[in-house]
């Protein structure tokens, strides 16, 4: 029932998808089923390459300890001064000539041991011939005779090694909270096979753990356990000394089961004992990453797939499109949609028709924009015609009556304040041209602060210092006013102050331009405030804050905006700021005194 709903061209698309979705899914499942055991395989590779990095340094520190037992083993010194303590009478002489060896024997020892620093090195004699590089304050060596592998190391045979092992930490100067100890013990024997001492030596084992941590990532378990499954270090301090209950010796196995999880297993062993390096990398992490060929080989097929099915479904919709998009069309213009157009182009019937259609609706809509035009020209004439019953210099005039009536009576202060309003309101209506001296923006603002003073009731003063030549230099109208207006609200917050407006001409690099700065005593900002005001100033885009218009309706920001549109990079801009000391605001562009078609406005016409 669902398929005799769809029209002819909706069947044949979905039938051709169906025809190209199934054998990309078969192809996808057969070739994840294959490939399943060859990820595994490269992932064990992986991981074992890895691994024989870490086992080259591993065995570099174990070796170092056989290589110091070596020294101690193969020392005739040693075993002269361990022989001859055994055979000291009880004469002065016999007993200066020992001590007098023993300590050179010691400072010995002292450099050939005192480089290794992770390393602790304890020599025993029979009768009480003792060395080591650590203080006894840290551990009492005797004390290893109570050690319950000690019986075992008696035994060893001549130059075998007894590994002990991990062992908790015995010695005081080093921090004992997760601190353990890898020690192996050597037996020194004379040529008929009699013990006359020991050597034990320990090594710190975060020197190990320090190789496994910088060798695994994140996803990644290294340890070294020992024949029994005891991990002897991990790259997690909280699991050393633990049993791997899931471990088992020479299993051959690529992956294990660890609490539940999935693990791919590699091991290298330690030539030095019957030890393993082990690593660990979750299953779904080590395959996810081998599975990135497989992927991207399936996403070019998808990619390809895709592409035929969009090709054929774009043949099929133009071969059956034309009479669907012609009826829908008639039944849109029906419910009063003239502005569409059908878009059918072609040498048939239905395309001949629609352009029919399409000239008619054309010329509709010809009409409706002649009848709109005539109507807004109609409204545009009444508005000018309203706006001509109202002309701006009889305003201008009546204002400047009004000053001449008030200067006779005698008040001059307010006929200077009509004068100042008059002469703003003539330089903000006049638009015919952007560009004025730079006196005469002055001039604006002179005016501009003897309103604000009045209407405020403060005195602000201004000072003016311009170079010679500087005052005629042309700059964009009302590029001033707003930093001007922007100190008096912000920076005095309406008090008292005084604003300082100096202008320098520069002639530097065969560059010839006028810099300006306004500065003012008032508040200042803070660090942050003044950084916010540099980000703003520095985007791009425009950034208005309608709460924060001046007068002349352009914002500080605009103002740097406007001079970055009319001068491009060779506008430069400075704010300084600091708390109670004030803000200076510094702009650099080039120095014209001409621009083409401009043509300076004189604030005080008709004045």
């Amino acid at each position: 029932m669902m398929m005799r709903r769809f029209s002819l061209r909706k069947k044949l698309i979905w039938s051709a998808l169906l025809c190209f979705l199934l054998p990309l899914v078969g192809i996808y499942l057969v070739t994840n089923y294959f490939t399943k055991d060859l990820i595994l395989d490269r992932a064990v590779t992986s991981s074992e390459e890895a691994l024989k990095a870490v086992q080259s340094d591993v065995n570099g520190v174990l070796d170092q300890t056989l290589e110091l037992s070596n020294v101690v083993l193969t020392n005739s010194e040693i075993r002269q001064q361990i022989v001859f303590s055994q055979k000291m009478m009880g004469t002065k002489e016999k007993k200066e000539e020992y001590l007098v060896n023993y300590s050179r024997l010691v400072r010995l020892l002292d450099e050939l041991f005192g480089q290794h620093d992770d390393y602790y090195v304890t020599i025993l004699g029979k009768n009480d011939f003792t060395y080591t590089n650590y203080s006894y304050s840290d551990f009492n060596p005797k004390r290893l005779y109570e050690q319950p592998w000690f019986e075992a190391l008696s035994h060893t045979p001549t130059f075998s090694t007894y590994w002990v092992g991990l062992q908790v930490n015995y010695l005081n100067s080093l921090d004992k909270n997760g601190s353990f100890l890898v020690t192996i013990g050597r037996p020194i024997r004379t040529s008929s096979n009699s013990a006359i001492g020991y050597v034990v030596i320990s090594v710190n084992e975060r020197k190990i753990r320090n190789v496994l941590k910088s060798n695994s990532n994140s996803n990644q378990e290294m340890m070294l356990i020992d024949k029994d499954g005891y991990v002897i270090s991990h790259s997690n301090p909280m699991k050393i000394g633990s049993k791997m209950t899931w471990w088992q010796r020479d299993s051959h196995t690529r992956t294990v089961e660890v609490d539940g999880k999935s693990y791919v297993y590699a091991e290298q062993p330690i030539h030095a004992n019957d030890w393993r390096l082990v690593s660990l990398i979750p299953l779904s992490s080590a395959i996810s990453k081998n599975k990135q060929v497989l992927l991207i080989s399936f996403g070019l097929q998808v990619l390809f797939f895709t592409l035929f099915c969009v090709l054929l479904t774009f043949l099929i919709s133009k071969i059956t499109q034309p009479i669907g998009n012609l009826s829908r069309f008639i039944t849109n213009i029906g419910r009063g949609q003239l502005d569409i157009r059908s878009g059918i182009r072609g040498k048939n019937e239905v395309a001949q028709l629609a352009r029919t259609i399409d000239h008619m609706l054309d010329r509709i809509e010809s009409m409706f924009e002649q009848i709109t035009m005539e109507q807004t020209k109609k409204r545009r004439a009444e508005l000018e015609m309203l706006q001509a019953q109202i002309n701006p210099h009889f305003m201008f005039n009546l204002l400047n009556s009004i000053r001449m009536n008030i200067l006779i009576q005698g008040d001059k202060e307010n006929a200077e304040l009509i004068a100042s309003l008059s002469s703003l309101l003539r330089m903000t209506i006049n638009r015919d041209n952007e560009f004025i001296p730079l006196q005469e923006e002055v001039d604006t603002v002179n005016h501009y602060i003897r309103l604000m003073n009045f209407r405020h009731a403060n005195q602000v003063r201004l000072e003016v210092h311009f170079e010679n030549g500087c005052e005629q230099a042309k700059v964009p109208r009302f590029v001033i006013q707003p930093l001007i207006e922007n100190a008096i609200i912000h920076g005095f917050e309406q008090f008292d102050g005084e604003i300082f407006i100096d202008a320098i001409r520069i002639r530097e690099a065969g560059a010839d331009d006028v810099l300006i700065s306004v500065r003012d005593n008032g508040i200042g900002m803070t660090e942050d405030k003044l950084q916010e005001l540099r980000a703003k100033v520095e985007r791009d885009q425009e950034t208005q804050d309608h709460g924060k218009k001046g007068f002349s309706g352009i914002g500080v920001q605009n103002v740097f905006q406007r001079l970055r549109l009319i001068y491009g990079k060779q506008v430069q801009l400075d704010i300084a700021s600091e708390p109670d000391v004030g803000t200076k605001i510094t702009i650099r562009f080039p120095l014209e005194y001409e621009r083409v078609g401009e043509h300076c406005a004189d604030s005080h016409s008709g004045g």
